[in-house]
């Protein structure tokens, strides 16, 4: 049976001469530690790379050696000249020699191993799993490693589903601080669960790494304690390793070996090897006759260590070999090979039975996450709503919400504000109204009182013309003036009347033209001679209006026009008609009046605002809840060269 493992480092010339260049620095270091015999720092210095190895001849013997993986079949070969290419038994490397004092040191970086399998392997214990490495018994469908594998790449999965749908949401709301109130909690609520999911995988899994590896290493220890004791009780008068027979000591050392399921290999006090349970494993050079250095050499003997085969590492125990009086022979080294297939095993098994139930908390987890949010957001979502709609005079609803948490205070906070507002809208359309009529009562009074007063001094004046000559002549102009002054009392009365009761405005299909050729035709007759012109067609252009009061409107504007002109002798007055909108048809009465001053043109659509001492105010507040109770607009421009207004009907 022949086995061979490869393993390649990969390394490039780059990684090599990086790693030469690291060795000679540390080299120095080495050096200053050897020339000043401090054993400590040459441990500790020799340690510092895991890939660059050092050995320390004196007289050609190997007295110190920092690595004991690589094999030859004469390892001292001093050469000069710098780094050269060197083939061990089982690693091709560059080596590098450098003589310090007594001492010569060989610089080792391993390139490549390659380590060949015998037969010899498959008579051993310890090393027999490497030729098993990649075979197991544990593949089948529903296998731990199937199931394990089946349930992390599903978890893996929903996983990286949470993120997908938690980045798609952070992206379309333009980051975090814009998501709903309900989706940060949910992600932040997943987010913990995820993070606690991958933190206690991690840790289950380095357990039980930890825990299978701490329990091989008990076993092996405590195994390597009855081989002791066996092997005290075998050479018990002996007090020196070379008294041993090499090969009584490995006929030994076999029979123990099949007795306790394991390798043995036994070491003199300089670490050089003198027997083993399967010596055909150095003969071969598949392992080194060296003691591993942390028991040698290490400031701190340890007593269990890993060594190395290539890049495979395997544990193995020490303890001291000793006689019947204690006095130490030696050391003995039982190795295993901790199976990574096995480990792997180990840890497959837990994970069959941990990741389904993470998987089912996972799902879980996010069904309540989402409804755990929805219900902490629902009545901030209310408020929010209700908030949008609450209004002055509008019906404003409490949210019911019984529990006493700090929602339970903030919704009844915002109840207790509907409750004010209610009281506040009250108060406030109450002084409204009250203000309305008070303004509505100046202005009657005002209205009223400015034709009372020539009145009184007119029927006083005919009071004290009684009986004269003038009596006659005055009373005729004196009835004349009270007559005007009455029908100016009476359209006042009218006006107000008009305001109180303008009915509901009701739209309907109107000619618009033949409304606005009427209103024009009915105001060129007026007083002040002011031309009026019409550019439009004199009908068949349908709008919705109201059939009544639309004419009224254009009545009222022209006239106003015609009041802001006040007969001056180039006055002129232009109204258009026109049909190119979409939506709307447009019609515009222009003059050129000396416009409106800019302070009071917020005010021109109050009721009651007037800049004409024998107006009420009320024309253009009629005009304009005329127009938009038919889904109109009606506005205007101004400048001192006069004014327009646009008024805007819906087409049919």
């Amino acid at each position: 049976m022949l086995f061979l493992l490869t393993i390649s480092c990969s390394n490039t010339q780059y990684d090599i001469r990086r790693k030469e260049k690291r060795a000679e620095n540390e080299l120095q270091d080495l050096s200053a530690a050897i020339l000043a015999d401090n054993t400590d720092s040459i441990w500790l210095i020799s340690r510092r790379s895991s890939d660059i190895h050092y050995l320390i001849f004196y007289n050609g013997e190997v007295v110190f050696w920092s690595d004991n993986s690589l094999t030859a079949p004469n390892i001292y070969s001093p050469r000069e000249g710098g780094w050269f290419d060197y083939d061990f038994s089982n690693a091709r490397c560059r080596v590098l020699w450098q003589h310090i004092g007594d001492y010569d040191v060989e610089t080792i970086i391993p390139i490549e191993w390659n380590i060949k399998a015998r037969e010899e392997i498959s008579q051993s214990f310890s090393y027999l799993p490497l030729l098993a490495a990649n075979s197991t018994n544990d593949t089948g469908l529903f296998s731990s490693r199937s199931r394990a594998r089946m349930f992390y790449w599903l978890t893996i999965m929903a996983f990286l589903a949470l993120i997908i749908v938690g980045s798609v949401s952070i992206f379309r709301a333009h980051g975090v601080k814009n998501l709903r109130l309900s989706s940060r909690i949910t992600y932040t609520i997943m987010a913990v669960v995820l993070v606690s999911f991958v933190a206690v995988f991690a840790v289950s899994v380095r357990y039980i790494r930890t825990r299978y590896r701490t329990r091989q290493e008990a076993e092996l220890t405590q195994k390597c304690r009855f081989i002791q004791a066996a092997l005290q009780n075998l050479y018990f008068w002996d007090f020196s390793t070379h008294s041993i027979s090499a090969s009584s000591l490995n006929a030994d050392l076999r029979d123990l070996a099949y007795s306790y399921g394991t390798d043995i290999h036994i070491y003199d006090l300089q670490g050089h090897l003198i027997g083993s349970s399967t010596p055909q494993l150095f003969r071969h050079r598949l392992l080194s006759t060296y003691l591993a250095p942390e028991v040698m050499f290490k400031p701190k003997q340890t007593m269990t260590c890993y060594s190395t085969l290539g890049d495979f590492r395997y544990l193995s125990a020490y303890t001291e070999f000793v006689n019947g009086g204690y006095v130490q022979l030696g050391y003995i080294a039982v190795p295993s090979f901790i199976s990574q297939e096995e480990e792997g095993r180990e840890v497959d098994a837990f994970l069959a039975r941990l990741l389904p139930v993470y998987l089912i908390v996972l799902l879980v987890g996010a069904f309540l996450a989402i409804l755990l949010a929805r219900a902490l957001a629902a009545p901030i979502a209310s408020i929010g709503e209700r908030m949008q709609s609450l209004s002055l005079g509008g019906e404003n609803k409490h949210i019911p919400y019984d529990r006493k948490d700090e929602l339970g205070i903030l919704v009844e906070r915002y109840n207790e504000m509907v409750d004010e507002i209610e009281r506040s809208s009250q108060q406030l359309a109450r002084s409204e109204r009250e203000g309305a009529w008070r303004t509505m009562a100046r202005q009657v009074a005002h209205e009223i009182n400015n034709p009372l007063t020539p009145m009184k001094l007119t029927v006083q004046q005919l009071q004290r013309l009684k009986g004269t000559d003038r009596f006659d002549t005055q009373f005729d102009k004196a009835t004349s003036m009270l007559i005007s002054e009455m029908d100016n009392l009476s359209r006042i009365a009218t006006s107000f009347s008009t305001f109180a009761k303008q009915p509901e405005v009701q739209p309907a299909e109107v000619d618009i033209a033949q409304k606005l050729t009427a209103a024009v035709t009915l105001t060129s007759n007026n007083p002040q001679k002011i031309p009026i012109r019409y550019f439009g067609p004199d009908s068949g252009v349908i709008a919705y209006a109201d059939k009544e009061q639309i004419g009224q409107v254009f009545t009222n504007i022209i006239r106003n026009a015609v009041q802001a002109i006040n007969a001056a002798p180039d006055g002129d007055i232009i109204v258009i008609l026109k049909t190119g909108d979409k939506d709307y048809i447009e019609i515009s009465i222009s003059d050129n009046g000396p416009g409106i001053p800019e302070n009071i043109q917020p005010k021109i659509f109050l009721p009651n605002f007037t800049t004409k001492t024998t107006g009420t105010g009320l024309g253009l507040a009629i005009s304009k809840n005329i127009v938009e109770g038919a889904d109109g607009k009606i506005t205007f421009e101004t400048s001192p060269k006069g004014t327009t207004f646009h008024i805007f009907l819906k087409k049919v």
